[in-house]
Parts: C-alpha cells; sequence; structure tokens
C-alpha cells in the first residue's frame, strides 16, 4: 500500500513538472546539414515531447564526401554510410535525386529505425512508457522504471535511450501516461430503467356484420358430344310384276 502510494506521489510530481525532451545525438557539420537536420527533428516533436538536437555524440552528417570518402556518389543515390576509424558517418550527395531536407528526413529514420518520420512512431521508438508490455500504460509500468531509477546502464525505464533512468524518463513516462489517460474512452454507466405502464387497452372496432359469400358455381364444361343423324327405317318397294303375255292358241290340226 505503501508503495503504491509512493508512486502515485512520484507520478503526480512528474505530471506536475513539464515534459524532458528526446535528445537525439547526432552531429551535422556545416550549416546547410545543421539546419536540414534541426527541420527534421522539429517534424518529430509535439509540445509534451519535444525532440532535440544532441551535438555531444553520434554520427557525422557531412554534404558530401570527406577525407578518404571522398569519392563520386552514385547519382540515383541520395546519401550514404561510411565508418572511418571507427567513426560512422552519413554522407548525402549534394546532386542527389531527392532534395536535402528529405534525404536527411529518410536516412535519419532508417538511422533510428523507425516505422515512419511521424511523432507517434518516434514517441512509440523512445518513449515506449508500456514497460511490461501488458498494452496499457499504468503505474504496474512506472513500478518497473522505478525499479531501475538511477542507474546508469541500458534499462527497462530508458525511455530517452540515454543508457540512463532519471528524472527525464520519469517525466517521459508521465507525458505518456497522460496521453493514455485522455485516450481512453470514457465510460458511460447505463441509465435505470424506468417502468412504464402498460398503454390502456382500446376497444375492438365495430364491425358490421357481414354477409356470407355465396359460393360463386363452378362453370363446368359438358363432354363434348358427336352430332348423331336420326335415320328413318327403309321402305321396302315390292317389285313391279307385268301380266303374263298371252300365250297364242295351239292351231287346231289338220287333216291330210
Amino acid at each position: 500500500m505503501r508503495r503504491a502510494g509512493t508512486l502515485a506521489a512520484l507520478l503526480t510530481a512528474a505530471l506536475l513538472g513539464q515534459a524532458g525532451a528526446v535528445g537525439l545525438k547526432l552531429r551535422p557539420q556545416g550549416e546547410a546539414m545543421r539546419q536540414a537536420t534541426l527541420a527534421a527533428l522539429a517534424a518529430l516533436s509535439t509540445r509534451e515531447v519535444p525532440f532535440t538536437l544532441d551535438e555531444s555524440a553520434g554520427p557525422t552528417l557531412t554534404l558530401g564526401g570527406v577525407g578518404v570518402s571522398d569519392v563520386p556518389f552514385n547519382p540515383d543515390v541520395a546519401a550514404r554510410v561510411v565508418v572511418v576509424g571507427g567513426e560512422r558517418r552519413l554522407e548525402f550527395n549534394p546532386q542527389g535525386p531527392l532534395a536535402l531536407a528529405e534525404a536527411v528526413r529518410r536516412q535519419l529514420q532508417d538511422e533510428f529505425k523507425l516505422t515512419a518520420w511521424t511523432p507517434e512512431a518516434a514517441q512509440k521508438r523512445f518513449g515506449g512508457a508500456d514497460l511490461n508490455g501488458d498494452g496499457a500504460i499504468d503505474l504496474s509500468d512506472l513500478a518497473l522504471l522505478m525499479e531501475n531509477y538511477g542507474k546508469a546502464s541500458a534499462q527497462s525505464g530508458d525511455l530517452n535511450q540515454d543508457r540512463k533512468v532519471d528524472d527525464a524518463d520519469l517525466r517521459l513516462f508521465s507525458a505518456q501516461y497522460t496521453a493514455a489517460l485522455n485516450a481512453a474512452p470514457a465510460q458511460v454507466s447505463p441509465a435505470p430503467a424506468t417502468p412504464t405502464a402498460p398503454p390502456p387497452a382500446q376497444p375492438a372496432p365495430a364491425t358490421a356484420p357481414t354477409a356470407t359469400p355465396t359460393p360463386t358455381p363452378v362453370p363446368t364444361t359438358a363432354p363434348a358430344t358427336t352430332p348423331t343423324t336420326e335415320t328413318t327405317p327403309p321402305v321396302t318397294v315390292p317389285p313391279v310384276t307385268s301380266p303374263p303375255a298371252p300365250t297364242p292358241p295351239e292351231p287346231a290340226p289338220t287333216t291330210p
């Protein structure tokens, strides 16, 4: 209980302070390169978590090759990485296919392993306050940070990647903790259901008596009959007979 109260007090104190800046260690050479670098960092900054240029260490950024690396660029290449005497150098093509500001953003995005050159991607990379990886930023993450508070090596809680856990990391944590609280959807309690009286019964509408419909006879089709012809019984006509012809008289016998 006392530990939770201590963590809450530390978090409250951090919330009242100004969020610490994230200093990216880069050493741009020349005014043009420095201005391009500052413009790139400004694109990552927010009011809560600004990104600043820390020129105390880090790779050197030059426009064109220097010394032993002063060799012609491939015309299709905007920048290249050269290691000379253990020093890491980012050299940019003065006649490259990209404008210097765009070439610097793209090369630094690869250098710092950002998924995109945006404030969201940068804060996720350098200020990942979800230290236990449970998908939430809460007091359990603050407890992990405080376990390593004051240690001067890469530890869980080193949010600004400067190899120590200190007040700057605590302020970064407070900024992300506040942002997570503001982004959480408000929990709205459902309003209690108000009982409603059932609607009054409506009288059934009067209906006029209806006559029972007389079924309509279904016409039937008489089977087709073949007309018959009335026949008259045959009349038998007796044959007409002629009277027998007269027989001539026999001649009288003659006497010799």
